[in-house]
Formats: structure tokens, C-alpha cells, sequence
């Protein structure tokens, strides 16, 4: 899995005279976050110990905790203690 600084492209851009960064997706991430739509999923149900944890469900789902975005994108978590709470129904895409 490629590092988390990988993930991204950051470049400085002129915005009414003063410099700013922006952020966006590298072509490999930038392709999956729009194909997630055409992936297969299962439906799974957070258990309890893995509320709030991506990098938990990730590794059980996966074998591997560094695809915890998969995870929060594919279910649209904002707030992980939240929207990954014990007994909430997630997707897990099929890799």
C-alpha cells in the first residue's frame, strides 16, 4: 500500500495575490473513489471493540490496517466515533 503522503498531490496556487496549498487525490485513489460505486461490497455490522476504529476493521477486512480509508470513504465517515459506532451497519468494499 502506497504511504499516506503518497496519497495526495499538494501544490501552492495564487489566490488573490497570497499563496495557497491545495490538496488533491493522486490518479490511483482519485480512480478508486470514483469507481466506488461500481465495486461490490458486503454489508457489515461494527462489533463492539471496533467502534471508531478504521485501522481495526480495515486489518479484520482486509489483513492490512493501512486500508482504513476504504473504510471512511466508502462510508462516508466524518466523525469515526460516530459513524462507526458499535452495531452500525458499514460497506466493506470487496478488494
Amino acid at each position: 500500500m502506497a504511504e499516506r503522503s503518497k496519497m495526495f498531490n499538494k501544490q501552492t496556487v495564487t489566490h488573490r495575490g497570497k499563496p495557497v496549498d491545495v490538496t488533491s487525490f493522486d490518479d490511483p485513489f482519485q480512480e478508486f473513489i470514483n469507481n466506488l460505486g461500481r465495486i461490490p461490497k458486503k454489508v457489515a455490522i461494527v462489533p463492539a471493540g471496533m467502534e471508531g476504529r478504521p485501522d481495526l476493521i480495515a486489518n479484520d477486512a482486509y489483513g492490512d490496517p493501512d486500508l482504513w480509508w476504504v473504510i471512511n470513504v466508502a462510508n462516508n465517515v466524518f466523525d469515526e466515533l460516530v459513524d462507526l459506532a458499535a452495531g452500525k451497519q458499514i460497506v466493506i468494499p470487496q478488494l
